[in-house]
């Protein structure tokens, strides 16, 4: 299955609060680390590592590469925050104000903003059955990838914790919307491939993760649930009302909430959780697929039942929780606590002082269980187009004039025009003739395309 990640970063400059964030958001992206190319707008970048970096609204977002495995998206995932890190740190001394940057979902002040996961799907697949079968482990997620939230409500008006940014923000269960009346399922389908073969399945609900362990498990799970679903072995349990539902998973720290089903029965979050993984390791049984990601996510499912202290070593929320209330306890402050407001924004913070980073330095968290693509910052994945993407950009520089997920336009030597077919998701690319001249021999000698630009994957 084909995967990737977008995040949209908060950001902020504490000693300039009326600063234009938007323009604050341009010079982030201008002053990306690695090289890239302008797609067709200012502020609007492809990287050589196959990502795309932008201002989206009034946020810097990068989304990261197609990829065919969790701990890939990970890795890619990592670097986006050390592009974003670096690039805020550039423009800050350019501009001479510090911006801060928060891999968070809410300014709970109203605004949410997203961390988006798109999967790949057979077209075949009915949406009806994408619909039924995936809203319920949408909903009940929450246990396992919330990044955890001081203050419940939009604004967080009501004081309190809660396991996910984003569940208050939700109003209907299907849509197109993601700014406003956001569904839990988002209707958008742009493949960025053959529209007859393949549909992009947009997921929003899901949070900015810190913890990789929790972005891992919120990838892998639902990736092989979805494979599980393409195959007709998913169970299907269709809840009453899934938004009410997912908010009171959210707003549930003792993971007992019982959420009632359409049928007149009941059941908890880690009930539908314990169904879905269970599904999907006996599919991995029968067809093979990432089983260690799936044991990874039985066994914080058990422990979760078991005491979710344990999995403060993994889970975003957990360990968050763990700060917070720790914190609250010794300066005896209760949930509304501006100081706890605080501390919650810090741990989102992508820099080293943050919470986050410095339980991070002290061991505090479990090592990964993968090995993490070392130079995800500049080279994408050596199996999807996204590694041609990034290596063409590296090769061709300036001469790259145009790009997009599914093609890349280039300028040769001699002043004609070349288009890149990237439009095979898991392939390394075609040559196609451009509709402005015909397909020549060749590049010129002196700027030759890389050896593989016009081989396909098999």
């Amino acid at each position: 299955m084909l995967l990737g990640i977008e995040t949209e970063y908060g950001i902020h400059a504490p000693e300039v609060p009326d600063l234009d964030p938007v323009l604050a958001s341009a010079m982030v992206v201008q002053n990306c680390p690695v090289a890239s190319t302008r797609r067709s707008e200012p502020y609007d970048c492809m990287l050589v590592n196959g990502a795309r970096f932008y201002v989206d609204h009034a946020h810097p977002e990068y989304a990261g590469p197609e990829v065919t495995n969790a701990t890939d998206a990970v890795g890619h995932d990592l670097a986006g925050d050390r592009i974003v890190a670096a690039a805020a740190r550039q423009a800050s001394r350019e501009l001479g104000v510090d911006l801060r940057m928060y891999k968070n979902n809410t300014d709970s002040k109203g605004a949410s903003y997203g961390c988006h996961e798109n999967y790949l799907l057979q077209r075949s697949t009915p949406w009806r059955d994408i619909v039924a079968g995936f809203t319920g482990f949408l909903v009940s997620r929450s246990v396992v990838c919330g990044a955890g939230r001081v203050g419940l409500g939009r604004h967080g008006e009501r004081p309190g914790f809660q396991l996910t940014q984003r569940a208050d923000f939700f109003e209907r269960r299907e849509g197109i919307e993601t700014t406003r009346h956001r569904p839990l399922i988002n209707t958008r389908d742009e493949p960025h491939a053959d529209a007859e073969r393949w549909r992009r399945l947009h997921v929003i609900t899901g949070d900015a993760n810190r913890s990789a362990w929790s972005t891992w498990l919120k990838v892998g799970s639902a990736a092989a649930v979805l494979t599980c679903l393409e195959r007709g072995t998913l169970p299907v349990f269709s809840l009453a009302d899934p938004v009410v539902a997912f908010q009171q998973v959210s707003h549930d720290l003792t993971l007992a909430a019982v959420l009632p089903l359409r049928d007149g029965g009941t059941m908890t979050a880690l009930d539908l959780q314990d169904a879905y993984c269970e599904a999907a390791l006996a599919d991995q049984e029968r067809h093979g697929g990432d089983v260690v990601v799936l044991q990874a996510w039985r066994e914080v499912l058990t422990q979760l039942r078991d005491d979710p202290w344990q999995c403060a070593d993994r889970l975003d929320w957990v360990a968050r929780y763990a700060l917070v209330s720790a914190y609250a306890e010794r300066h005896r402050v209760g949930w509304d606590s501006p100081r706890l407001a605080a501390l919650d924004l810090a741990w989102a913070e992508l820099d080293a002082r943050s919470p986050f980073s410095a339980l991070q330095r002290a061991g505090r968290f479990r090592p990964f269980p993968g090995q993490l693509p070392a130079d995800a910052e500049t080279r994408g994945p050596s199996d999807t187009r996204a590694g041609l993407r990034g290596r063409l950009i590296a090769h061709y520089g300036e001469a790259v004039e145009a790009a997009d997920w599914e093609w890349l336009g280039i300028r040769d030597g001699a002043g004609r025009r070349h288009r890149v077919d990237l439009a095979d998701p898991f392939g390394h690319g075609r040559l196609t003739p451009s509709k402005e001249d015909a397909w020549p021999t060749g590049c010129s000698a002196g700027n030759p395309l890389p050896s593989d630009a016009s081989r396909r994957s098999t």
